[in-house]
């Protein structure tokens, strides 16, 4: 706990501070794991994107819970690549049974698994429904006033019981991954400065993604998750990321959600900024991003995560192609070049890109 207070004296010091020694000496206290027990996988993995940054734009694809390889296949069959990262799903949302849904994150589990194994990145969002009520789209997508969202974060409340009930079921897939080696890029709550899910738009979020980082962490010791922090991009529906960003001990990655093509230089820099150093990223996005943009003059996002079926409701076949065969587009087999390069410098080497 202190370390993490630490930190954030230090990140307010930094935006005052001038001397270039100082801050590099700050770039590395934010480069160190939001975890301070982070497994050497996730420690690896994390110091390999850090390496990669402004070297071009690591690929991305989600698919959903109930097929977890669809849309990575496909884009494989469009592109002739794998995209680098793969996204996957942990959240039911089409009222399944209790055993549908460990059969399908079972599924996730082993997807996840081997695509690790092939070189790739595994990333995870969490669609969680409202705890204590059915697992339909409806119960995520729904609005809570303030006084109830507190009910959840109140120790020794029914509500809480129930959200620590299901943390605890989603952390065992987690935790199959963590014995497995799988170092996972964790992305729960995403999208909170928006109101559409349960959990935006709350002046206490900061209080349930403590929570369920000291639940992992302390309580379930799933030391493979680097914790990716996932805002709206500010527009007319959602409110500036900034006022529920959690703080830099319990982030690793600061991701935006970028639709409708709105790849302002503006929601570049204010994460970078907000960030002060540590990795950004593009989410989610429906319209692929300019890889001549991106190289010009956005060079600090590490990657980037097409969601499921927009990705050809968004895109042409064409422009799939030309983007996964960017020179400054990340495929798997090149990240995986590129990771096996950097497995061989020690810590302490020289960071490219920085």
């Amino acid at each position: 706990m202190e370390s993490r207070i630490l930190r954030d004296l230090l990140e307010s010091a930094s935006r005052l501070v001038r001397d270039v020694q100082w801050q590099a000496a700050f770039r590395n206290v934010q480069m160190a794991p939001a975890d301070a027990a982070l497994a050497s996988p996730a420690r690896k993995l994390l110091q390999t994107l850090y390496r990669l940054q402004g070297q071009g734009m690591i690929s991305g694809q989600h698919d959903y819970l109930e097929s977890p390889d669809e849309f990575s296949a496909r884009l494989k069959t469009t592109s002739g690549q794998y995209a680098a990262l793969h996204g996957y799903e942990l959240g039911a949302i089409e009222n399944q049974t209790e055993q549908q849904i460990s059969s399908q994150r079972q599924a996730v589990v082993d997807s996840a698994i081997r695509w690790h194994q092939a070189g790739g990145i595994v990333t995870m969002s969490y669609h969680q429904n409202l705890p204590g009520t059915a697992p339909a789209w409806s119960n995520v997508s729904m609005s809570l006033s303030e006084a109830d969202f507190a009910k959840y974060i109140t120790p020794g409340t029914v509500q809480y019981k129930a959200l620590i009930a299901e943390l605890d079921k989603t952390a065992q897939s987690l935790k199959k991954l963590a014995n497995a080696g799988v170092p996972v890029l964790w992305r729960p709550y995403h999208e909170m400065n928006g109101g559409w899910f349960w959990w935006g738009r709350k002046s206490s979020f900061s209080k349930l993604w403590n929570l369920m980082f000291d639940r992992y962490t302390v309580y379930h010791k799933l030391h493979n998750l680097l914790w990716v922090w996932s805002p709206n991009a500010k527009n007319e529906w959602s409110d500036e990321p900034a006022d529920y960003y959690p703080g830099a001990g319990k982030v690793d990655v600061l991701a935006l959600d970028i639709y409708e093509a709105d790849f302002k230089q503006s929601h570049h820099d204010a994460m970078w900024n907000l960030g002060r150093g540590k990795l950004i990223a593009i989410g989610e996005n429906g319209e692929l991003p300019s890889p001549a943009v991106l190289a010009k003059t956005q060079r600090k996002w590490s990657y980037q995560m097409s969601w499921g079926k927009l990705l050809y409701e968004k895109n042409s076949d064409a422009v799939i192609k030309a983007f996964m065969n960017d020179s400054f587009v990340l495929t798997r087999k090149e990240y995986a070049a590129k990771a096996a390069q950097y497995a061989s410098m020690s810590e302490a080497g020289p960071m490219p890109g920085l």
